[in-house]
């Protein structure tokens, strides 16, 4: 039963597999599609069988042969069992109830003749509420089915039951321990689950996925699933698909084996020496292809590569400067992005983020250069990463925070732009929320064909603004944002990297900045974070009625200010920061205007 249609491809791949496809609307959840199948299958014809399973697509598997567990099951003298199961819960999470009852999920249910030929079960089936919410599914179903049938004198049994672990909820809890005992099987919801409660509950994803990695299974279905259908940031969290990797080679070598490009554009060209410095600790042969802005940069670049020896090389004088080094990349070095014989790409360019003044902007270009070309060692680390797993499709620096305001509010203008542009090249990965999970700088390793959404658009220099107009909300702030989107469309994941010195630099000021905004709120980040959404709505209207107020009967304004800043419980704070609060947000601006 498939909940929403399906194209050819897939129709052909699992016609092979089944006996019967049916297309439904997405009405009622997974439990509305039981009832469609159940009815559609008919009682009469299901009594040719001697065990019925209801499952849905909520989890990955077999991590282990099935096989095992229906072993295990012929020796239970029951009427229906299941894979794991939910424990009891007081009060309800999801109803109006004293308790909800424990269960087994719903992911995997199987049901025997003694139960589903029975007027019991039909009519469980033909009196079930439409079901309209995740929490109505749970509610009217998956935590309802157990406790009827026990209660009707029908019998259960699960094979990884939770009264053997210390979670109610081992399947989200405790995935490592339940993967210990062969449960064939892990929840989809581990990777898009809220990092925060994965926080608080010690759930580490990465111990799964290194499970995982040692039984049969090819982690390449889960990447290929995951990758385009949930928030990105959500799942590197929750993965860990950030890497902190040594100066030293310390992986398979399988890196060595893929041919590659290095692709640069050169705008400031006395930093050529500077930068070529950086990309000769790419430990393989590699081409190289330049782009600059006139004749003049040209002859000089070149100058200096024969002077270091350089003997094979394309430095191209791009028709325009529109778009800076996003436009070289996708416009001027188009031919070299479609050549197949590369394997992997890196793309880099001059940076000065002169701007954002000299400390701010050096180490905005260290935070790049570093984690993309630290030593030959790292370096092939990196490549390893690409070499090991053919569903990486990008790896770049996480996010710049030190410097910069770019920490939940990334985004800034370019999201209502990006959704369009999206749209229109077939990009339908969910958007981060607040910080995309993006390559800041636009400088990073590649496969190609993941790129092919962007490529595809056939970009011309007149799509982007002119110098004077290049800013938040244009379209190579867009594409800068973009990157990792057009990858997890094409189904590739997308890795962050650090090298040891700028990990360390950076986990030292995230941390300082947890600590001093924790130490004003009480409980653990979940219940700190669910008590600043609970604040902001009102603050927001009221800044509304003050501007209105004050506009209006100025005078008045003067009178309420006093009951305005005790409804936002906000006490008043230093000149500087209420500057930086207010419109002008002078940091923000200038963490934006030269991101590329």
């Amino acid at each position: 039963m498939s909940n929403g249609p399906l194209d050819d491809d897939s129709r052909a791949r699992i016609a092979p597999l089944v006996s019967e496809i049916v297309e439904r609307e997405n009405v009622g959840y997974d439990v509305g599609g039981y009832q469609d199948a159940l009815a559609r299958f008919g009682a009469e014809r299901l009594r040719e069988y001697d065990e019925l399973i209801l499952m849905n697509y909520t989890f990955f598997g077999p991590i282990y042969p099935f096989a095992e567990v229906f072993e295990r099951s012929e020796t239970w003298n029951v009427d229906f069992w299941g894979l794991t199961d939910h424990g009891s819960v007081t009060p309800h999470p999801f109803a109006a109830k004293k308790t909800m009852h424990a269960h087994i999920q719903s992911h995997w249910i199987a049901v025997r003749r003694s139960l589903f030929d029975t007027d019991a079960f039909r009519e469980y089936w033909a009196t079930m509420p439409l079901i309209e919410s995740y929490n109505d599914s749970v509610d009217h179903h998956e935590a309802r089915f157990t406790h009827h049938f026990e209660s009707l004198g029908f019998g259960s049994m699960v094979a990884f039951p939770e009264r053997n672990y210390p979670s109610k909820h081992p399947a989200i809890d405790l995935p490592v321990l339940l993967l210990n005992d062969r449960c064939p099987i892990i929840k989809r919801r581990l990777f898009f689950q809220d990092p925060l409660y994965l926080n608080d509950n010690a759930v580490i994803g990465r111990d799964v996925i290194e499970k995982v990695k040692s039984t049969d299974y090819p982690l390449r279905f889960v990447w290929q699933n995951i990758s385009h259908t949930a928030e990105p940031r959500v799942v590197s969290t929750n993965m860990t698909l950030t890497h902190v990797l040594p100066d030293v080679p310390t992986g398979t070598g399988s890196g060595a084996n893929l041919s590659m490009a290095v692709l640069m554009h050169v705008f400031y060209e006395s930093m050529i020496d500077e930068m070529m410095d950086s990309v000769e600790n790419v430990p393989v042969p590699y081409d190289l292809y330049i782009t600059t802005t006139d004749a003049i940069k040209k002859e000089y670049i070149e100058r200096r590569l024969a002077a270091r020896g350089r003997e094979q090389f394309d430095v191209r004088v791009l028709e325009s400067n529109r778009g800076r080094d996003i436009t070289a990349f996708l416009i001027g070095l188009r031919d070299v992005l479609q050549d197949p014989k590369y394997d992997v790409m890196l793309k880099v360019h001059s940076k000065k983020s002169a701007q954002d003044g000299f400390a701010v902007g050096e180490w905005f270009k260290r935070h790049l250069m570093e984690n993309l070309l630290s030593s030959p060692g790292y370096v092939q680390n990196v490549l390893d990463l690409f070499g090991d797993d053919e569903s990486v499709g990008m790896v770049f620096p996480p996010v710049v925070q030190i410097g910069y305001p770019t920490l939940g509010k990334a985004w800034y203008s370019n999201k209502k732009p990006a959704a369009a542009l999206a749209k229109r090249l077939g990009i339908d990965v969910p958007f981060d929320a607040n910080t995309p999970l993006s390559p800041y700088g636009s400088m990073f390793y590649f496969r190609p064909e993941a790129l092919r959404p962007l490529l595809d658009a056939r970009f011309r220099w007149a799509d982007f603004p002119m110098e004077g107009q290049y800013g938040d909300g244009s379209l190579a702030h867009v594409v800068e944002r973009l990157f990792s989107y057009a990858s997890l469309s094409e189904k590739y994941t997308v890795h962050s990297v650090m090298n040891t010195t700028n990990a360390a630099i950076n986990y030292n000021f995230l941390e300082y900045k947890l600590s001093a905004l924790s130490s004003r709120l009480p409980g653990t980040i979940t219940e700190q974070y669910e008590y600043l959404v609970s604040i902001t709505g009102l603050p927001n209207v009221l800044v509304a009625i003050k501007r209105s107020v004050a506009l209006r009967h100025p005078r008045a304004a003067n009178i309420l200010r006093p009951a305005y800043r005790g409804a936002r419980g906000v006490r008043r704070l230093p000149g500087a920061v209420v500057r930086s609060i207010k419109g002008g947000t002078t940091a923000e601006k200038r963490a934006d205007e030269d991101l590329t």
